[in-house]
């Protein structure tokens, strides 16, 4: 006798773990600055020397060495060295098919004690173009992720679509761009506007503008900080009349321009 689970297959399957930036880094007192609210999420491991973390109304939290630590995204913080910090970064999502971050839910940052130094291994792996080595990797970074969600009691919640959002859905990944109305959008899911609209909004917990905008400011950052396109050739990719245009609303979404964006060093 054999038992099947497709439905946690097909839900598994929907799950991607993106690893934006892999990272070492040694810094002193100039490392400062603040954060906007990101679309994804931090992981750190301090292996020496320490910072500060101010967010909040007047909270701080110092990273100690010998910690990894999760910063969920939606997370907006300040952050100083007042000596020398020395840590191993992640800048990642894990999301489902609506691209939106699994790990939202947690709204405050977590610590976590590993039982040995993974200080090694990460770097090995840093310098490595070894497909397995990039595999147990990932494996360790989705463990890591599986103890932050266990001991600090993270919801993880894997959505439920109805057939229409998850068209629309992937109706805007396909055709990205801030030009896309909902009234195409809700012809190509072969629904009407007004129902795909109160749908959306109830399934997802933001707009259909909202969803789009905030999908091609996230895509539209990466670009900035992985290739040389222009913020020009980027601002006409996703569709926006000008680059100032464009740069207006991607200060608003990050609390910088895009050229100051690219300019920053990953954190």
């Amino acid at each position: 006798m054999s038992q099947l689970n497709p439905t946690l297959c097909e839900n598994l399957n929907r799950i991607r773990l993106t690893l934006l930036y892999f990272g070492h880094a040694n810094v002193g007192k100039s490392w400062k600055g603040k954060t906007p609210s990101p679309d994804f999420s931090r992981l750190y491991y301090i292996v020496s020397g320490s910072a500060e973390i101010y967010h909040g109304k007047n909270q701080t939290l110092t990273l100690e060495a010998g910690n990894w630590y999760l910063f969920p995204a939606g997370f907006s913080f300040e952050y100083a060295c007042q000596d020398h910090f020395e840590h191993i970064y992640f800048h990642l999502k894990l999301c489902s098919v609506d691209r939106m971050d699994l790990l939202r839910n947690c709204n405050s940052p977590c610590r976590l004690a590993p039982k040995e130094d993974p200080t090694a291994f990460f770097l090995h792996c840093l310098s490595s173009h070894d497909i397995v080595d990039g595999l147990k990797m990932q494996q360790a970074v989705y463990s890591l992720l599986l103890n932050f969600v266990a001991e600090n009691h993270i919801k993880i919640i894997n959505y439920e679509y109805s057939p229409c959002v998850s068209a629309a859905i992937r109706y805007i990944n396909q055709n990205l761009s801030v030009r896309l109305t909902v009234s195409e959008i809700a012809e190509n899911a072969f629904v009407s506007k007004s129902t795909l609209e109160k749908r959306f909004k109830k399934e997802l917990d933001t707009s259909v503008h909202d969803y789009i905008n905030d999908t091609a400011m996230f895509e539209a950052g990466q670009l900035l900080s992985k290739t040389k396109l222009s913020v020009l050739s980027i601002s006409e990719k996703f569709g926006f009349c000008d680059q100032f245009y464009f740069s207006k609303r991607f200060k608003k979404k990050f609390g910088m321009t895009p050229r100051d964006y690219r300019k920053a060093a990953p954190m």
